[in-house]
């Protein structure tokens, strides 16, 4: 494959240098952070002569009219390119190479000879990227894109930058490599390098001596600078599509309802997929000279969610796990879920609203308003949408100390996690068992009760034997079905679940002969509140139906849930 002559036909086109690297598939990143002296080696030797004999010539008119432009701060047109400085010009030490290089680049910017440039100069916008990958385009993006970061303040010292770029360049790129192919037998389009990925190394690199930040790749960086550019003429020079691919184009047009936009992306790809250099001569000029050159319309920042986990102990009867509203009104005036909140909201200066919208509360299950949560706690996570920082342990700690003020809930420790070690935390909401305490009270005589029937009921040595003997291995469970229980299908289907009681043992509770203590330990998601009374039912076997009994539960605690977690790290 000749390079220089594939180069040179795409400088002829009107490709600029970057562009022109990419056709020839460069994939060096230092190509593109400078790409005019990286494309020294392509260029045609009569090409660099000429260049070497026109920056002799002009060289001295351009360093004039250059200082009379910077002068004229009112023009929005006037670009200095980075590689002339005029102080070192007028002392004569602009060499050639220098004057070469712009020269070279199409002579982009000093017009197609050596005239002089006017006050306002004129570049030429390439015709494949259509400015995208051109420094005179970029200072207005580079503007946007600080004015969002001093805004958001962002702490983190490294980005990523991705690019929406205009349809039409995937037009216009289509047509190129045809073309390539057409003039080259042996060229290779799939060897392109994407546009993106060339903008990374030429933007990106600019880029980050303006904000001071390091650019990384989206892997790793969690801050990702986002650039939507626009092209004044991206639908017009789209619509030779149609003539290129009427079927396409004929279909989502009887089909408005399912395609709203008519150029999307994905129509442009499939359109181009079929399409060839033909029937792109028959339908027209392709690759239309460029009037203007694309633009940024927005600029969007965004650092990725931070996790922090760990475990909530609630003393409270009286809260749930996340905020209670019925009818637009509140139930409770707080929950689990705003107490631990609130500390790190501060830690951000996050309003309500905010917390609503960036901070989300993931547990391994919940109890009920009315049933604490003791022993170690329960297990759950923070997921903190776009960060300015991360929290220091110093700052985990004291959220910890400030959340444990409130005396309803205890939170001993708060530690950094990844988005993958939530998987845990959302499997143990299915694989985990959990151990509780009840107090129950024993509602009618039993079956084995030996005594009168207006006797006082009272719990007796044979109900805690048949409650402590129905579990005598590990090995054993008591599997039982629930259908969901009335008090949530409101929220749940009806379904009758399989659930499992995995070890049980019952105490008395001295001077109260009617009530007894339960440790019972199940398998997730079971209604423990439902399988002691049964529910009329709709649980069975109840722990009723094993002492042959009415029974009912007056308090309930869960005293662990037994899940590793925090996750260990290796």
């Amino acid at each position: 494959m000749d390079e220089k002559a594939i180069y040179n036909y795409c400088r002829n086109l009107g490709c600029c240098v970057a562009c022109c690297l990419r056709y020839l598939g460069i994939k060096n990143s230092n190509a593109y952070a400078n790409p005019t002296n990286f494309a020294l080696k392509f260029q045609a030797e009569e090409t660099l002569n000429k260049a070497s004999e026109d920056a002799e010539k002009c060289t001295g008119k351009i360093i004039e009219d250059l200082s009379d432009a910077v002068n004229e701060s009112q023009s929005e047109e006037i670009k200095i390119p980075d590689d002339i400085s005029i102080e070192n010009t007028q002392e004569n030490n602009l060499n050639s190479s220098n004057t070469i290089n712009e020269l070279s680049n199409g002579l982009e910017v000093f017009g197609n000879g050596c005239s002089p440039p006017s006050k306002k100069l004129k570049l030429a916008t390439c015709i494949s990227c259509l400015g995208v990958l051109q420094e005179f385009t970029w200072q207005e993006s580079i503007n946007m894109v600080k004015e969002v970061l001093d805004k958001k303040g962002y702490a983190c010292n490294t980005f990523a930058c991705a690019l929406s770029a205009p349809i039409a360049t995937m037009l216009r790129e289509r047509v190129i490599t045809l073309q390539l192919t057409d003039e080259f037998p042996g060229y290779d389009h799939n060897s392109l390098t994407p546009l993106k990925e060339a903008w990374k190394w030429s933007f990106g690199t600019h880029l980050s001596r303006h904000i001071h930040k390091t650019l990384d790749s989206g892997a790793i960086s969690p801050l990702l600078v986002t650039l939507n550019i626009d092209y004044d003429d991206d639908i017009q020079e789209l619509e030779i599509l149609k003539k290129v691919s009427p079927q396409l184009f004929e279909e989502r047009s009887r089909q408005r309802r399912r395609f709203a936009t008519e150029f999307t992306r994905r129509s442009v790809e499939q359109a181009l997929e079929t399409a060839t250099l033909s029937s792109f001569r028959a339908a027209g000029d392709a690759l239309s000279r460029v009037s203007s050159n694309a633009h940024c319309v927005s600029v969007i920042c965004t650092h990725a969610p931070i996790y922090v986990c760990g475990r909530y102990v609630k003393l409270s009867r009286n809260l749930p796990q996340s905020p209670w509203v019925l009818d637009g009104k509140r139930v409770l005036p707080s929950s689990v879920q705003e107490i631990i909140f609130g500390p790190i909201a501060k830690f951000y200066n996050f309003s309500y609203v905010d917390c609503e919208g960036r901070l989300k509360f993931i547990a391994a299950g919940r109890e009920d308003v009315d049933v604490r949560c003791l022993g170690d706690g329960r297990p759950f996570a923070i997921e903190i949408t776009d960060p300015k920082r991360e929290l220091t342990s110093e700052e985990l700690n004291e959220a910890c100390d400030r959340i444990s003020t409130s005396g309803e809930v205890v939170v001993k420790k708060l530690v950094p996690i990844n988005r993958e070690d939530l998987a845990l935390l959302k499997k143990g909401e299915e694989t985990k068992s959990k151990t509780y305490e009840a107090l129950c009270i024993k509602l009618t005589h039993s079956k084995h009760d030996d005594c009168p029937p207006d006797s006082p009921i009272t719990v007796t040595p044979t109900d805690l034997q048949l409650i402590n003997d129905y579990k005598e291995s590990d090995d054993v469970t008591m599997t039982i079905s629930q259908k969901t229980p009335l008090r949530v299908l409101h929220r749940r289907p009806l379904l009758v679940r399989k659930r499992e009681i995995l070890k049980m043992s019952a105490v008395p509770v001295p001077e109260h002969p009617q009530l007894f203590r339960l440790f019972v330990r199940t398998s997730a998601g079971t209604y423990v509140k439902e399988w002691v009374h049964g529910e009329l039912g709709r649980s069975t076997p109840s722990l009723g139906d094993v002492m042959g009994s009415r029974v009912d539960l007056l308090a309930l605690d869960v005293t662990a849930v037994h899940l590793q977690w925090p996750p260990v790290k290796e």
